[in-house]
């Protein structure tokens, strides 16, 4: 029997021995598992096992098939341990019973079941499993299952992190066009340097690690807590139509970069090819962002999480998180499919596009090959809106350069900004 049976085979015991709203009728067949009275098969994919720390560890993903809408598929990213490889899957296949079956039951059943609650019903009764707070899931359908905790033994702490904490900010704004989703959550308990926050939509379509996560909640030396949670874009929604939209301009943008002279022309083109101007100046301002830091991120760059927008309407916002804006998240996905399709060349110089990257092209010709990229700070970037004034865009730039003067003795800083 293979890993993938195995897993199956653990779940498809579990949810009958818990019955109850999981129950109905299950049929293993092959490599594949129906549960819910045939509602959503599941398969399953076993991507490495290692031993650490003595253990078995079991890195494992269980799609899950949603006939109830359009065959859409949810991907959960499971880890297991164990002192044997058996154990390690059994444990994956209880983590998926307790943590992705009631979101995903709760879901096409549209009612909380098994510890799952619905998020962001104004006046909803919580006993229930109706709750106000959102989880950070603005003005979507979601359904957030239970958080289940290794290395922290004291309930009080799982109590505090509750559905007013933004759990998973970020995770609708990172999502591909499609209508439904899943995504894990996973937060990180330091001691006194506090707690941090992983993000996984769609598997590992969307990796997002926030290295200080603030929620007001005191902090245990070590252990980490873990929930999922599945969500919907409404059909026919015109978020989820621009979020395609969205995501056709990035692979052209992609694709095309390196088929003209200059950036003005593919612009110019993409524009009398039908393609939404503001989209397209999206692309060029915050996707070319996400492929540079795809390029240099894993060298140590310490990037900023956030940027300084200078609004056509005047205005100048300070310290908007990069995450929010979904012309970066998608491109920050895709940026890992464009490097296995894409010719290396072009890859390239798709990532040395941006200011970010142009900037450290210029200290690595000042310094050298040698330089430490693991010291190099960088500075948030001024982004405009498309047709912003030169007033509000100096306005902007002056609020950066008076950051970079009040941290001037901050060694290492590089201060750039993006012109346009």
């Amino acid at each position: 029997m293979s890993d993938e049976e195995f897993l199956l085979d653990e779940i498809e015991k579990g949810i009958i021995a818990h019955g109850g709203d999981l129950g109905g009728w299950t049929k293993r067949e092959d490599d594949t598992l129906q549960l819910f009275d045939g509602r959503v098969t599941l398969r399953a994919l076993i991507h490495d096992s290692n031993p650490s720390n003595k253990l078995e560890m079991v890195h494992a993903h269980v799609l899950t098939t949603l006939h109830d809408y359009d065959d859409e598929v949810l991907d959960a990213c499971l880890m297991g341990m164990g002192a044997n490889a058996e154990e390690a899957l059994s444990e994956a296949a209880i983590i998926w019973i307790t943590g992705v079956s009631g979101p995903i039951k709760s879901f096409i059943d549209n009612k909380p079941v098994c510890m799952t609650c619905q998020a962001g019903v104004v006046d909803g009764d919580p006993s229930q499993g109706y709750v106000p707070g959102n989880y950070g899931f603005p003005n979507h359908r979601a359904f957030v299952g239970p958080s289940f905790a290794r290395g922290i033994s004291n309930d009080k702490v799982g109590n505090q992190l509750d559905d007013s904490k933004p759990w998973f900010q970020f995770a609708a704004e990172s999502a591909a066009p499609r209508r439904v989703h899943l995504a894990k959550s996973t937060v990180l308990a330091k001691g006194k340097e506090g707690w941090s926050r992983s993000l996984e939509v769609d598997g590992h379509d969307v990796s997002y690690h926030e290295p200080v996560w603030s929620v007001g909640v005191r902090c245990p030396d070590y252990g980490y807590l873990t929930r999922f949670a599945v969500f919907e874009f409404p059909p026919n929604s015109n978020a989820m139509k621009r979020r395609k939209e969205l995501e056709r301009t990035i692979k052209y943008f992609a694709k095309h970069y390196s088929d003209y002279e200059s950036i003005d022309q593919l612009l110019d083109t993409m524009e009398k090819k039908g393609f939404d101007p503001e989209l397209v100046h999206e692309v060029e301002a915050y996707s070319t962002i996400a492929f540079g830091r795809a390029l240099f991120e894993h060298l140590g760059v310490q990037y900023s999480p956030k940027v300084i927008r200078a609004r056509r309407n005047g205005k100048v916002e300070l310290d908007v998180p990069l995450m929010s804006i979904p012309a970066y998240t998608r491109a920050k996905a895709l940026a890992a499919q464009f490097r296995q399709t894409m010719p290396e060349k072009e890859f390239q110089a798709l990532c040395l596009y941006n200011a970010e990257s142009q900037a450290i092209m210029n200290a690595m010709d000042d310094v050298g090959e040698d330089l430490d990229l693991s010291g190099l700070t960088m500075y948030p970037c001024v982004v405009p809106d498309r047709g912003v004034s030169n007033e509000t865009m100096d306005k902007a730039l002056d609020i950066l350069n008076n950051m970079i003067e009040g941290k001037r003795k901050q060694k290492n800083a590089k201060p750039w900004w993006k012109f346009w």
